[in-house]
């Protein structure tokens, strides 16, 4: 690059040179034309009409650059015109190619979490959540304890009496042995939403999402059921709030649902009618407190 700048330095110093000598030489010629005898028998002054001669060539040419360099400009402007609308057409296929990996890449991690889905250990995640989700419908104090822990300022304690409600919906054969795996439960429930979450910010590629069976139509009422007891104890308690991360389950379960093509709820009130008159969750013995939603 440097090299061809260079050669275009010399040969453009060598024009200017030969340009000059040239004129110089003319200017010369018409001197020594000028003075000679001869030129007497055709002039009275051969010096001005020489150089006068010359002016006028001078001045013809002049014109003629001035035409060749709007020429050269006009031809120099089309080929930068040229050369834009090749870069901009250039761009247009780099953004139409970056976009094209981009959906291919989230297609892949849509199929990659769905293997991670089938896979042996999110099977215990699953059962795990499940054997917190029920509890959770058999006994709304439960539920609101399991709530109160996705905050850091006023978690509730765990509500002893809800275990008459809860053993009926358990494995577990005591509440000694409940107590002791229900805090390993809730961690696998935490585990299940953060992935939902990671599904939901997916929501481009739903198209990939809604061919692969994440099995949403079951985890749904029990999903919504959690978001508005946790947007409820957001709004209600001033200590939360004031030391909350913002909510994003129920921001989770709308996309989920916008991506598998549910109605969206009108309000709190139909959410929870059809969270109460979904078959699954009648199916786990509702609490009668939740008639009060």
């Amino acid at each position: 690059m440097n090299s061809h700048k260079g050669v275009t330095r010399r040969a453009i110093i060598n024009l200017v040179m030969v340009v000059f000598s040239l004129i110089f030489g003319v200017w010369l010629g018409a001197w020594y034309f000028g003075v000679q005898p001869l030129m007497r028998d055709f002039s009275p002054q051969p010096i001005s009409d020489i150089f006068s001669s010359i002016n006028a060539l001078f001045a013809g040419l002049a014109f003629g650059g001035v035409i060749l360099t709007i020429f050269l400009q006009i031809k120099e402007l089309q080929e930068t015109r040229d050369e834009l609308a090749k870069t901009a057409s250039a761009n247009h296929s780099m953004a139409q190619a970056n976009l094209a990996m981009a959906v291919h890449a989230n297609e892949k991690s849509v199929l990659d979490l769905f293997q991670v889905y089938c896979s042996e250990y999110f099977q215990q995640v699953k059962d795990s959540s499940m054997s917190v989700l029920i509890p959770c419908v058999a006994s709304r104090k439960y539920c609101e304890f399991v709530v109160s822990r996705f905050f850091v300022a006023d978690q509730l304690p765990f509500p002893e009496e809800s275990w008459d409600k809860i053993k009926r919906v358990t494995y577990c054969k005591t509440y000694d042995e409940f107590r002791s795996e229900e805090q390993r439960y809730r961690y696998k429930l935490d585990e299940l939403i953060n992935y939902f979450t990671l599904l939901a910010g997916q929501s481009n590629s739903s198209e990939v999402i809604r061919k692969c069976d994440f099995s949403y139509s079951w985890w749904r009422p029990l999903f919504w059921m959690l978001a508005l007891l946790q947007e409820d104890r957001y709004e209600q308690n001033e200590e939360v709030r004031k030391y909350a991360t913002p909510l994003y389950l129920r921001a989770v379960v709308e996309k989920l649902d916008s991506v598998y093509g549910f109605e969206p709820f009108a309000n709190a009130e139909e959410a929870w009618q059809y969270i109460l008159n979904h078959p699954k969750v009648k199916s786990y013995g509702v609490d009668e407190l939740y008639s009060s939603s």
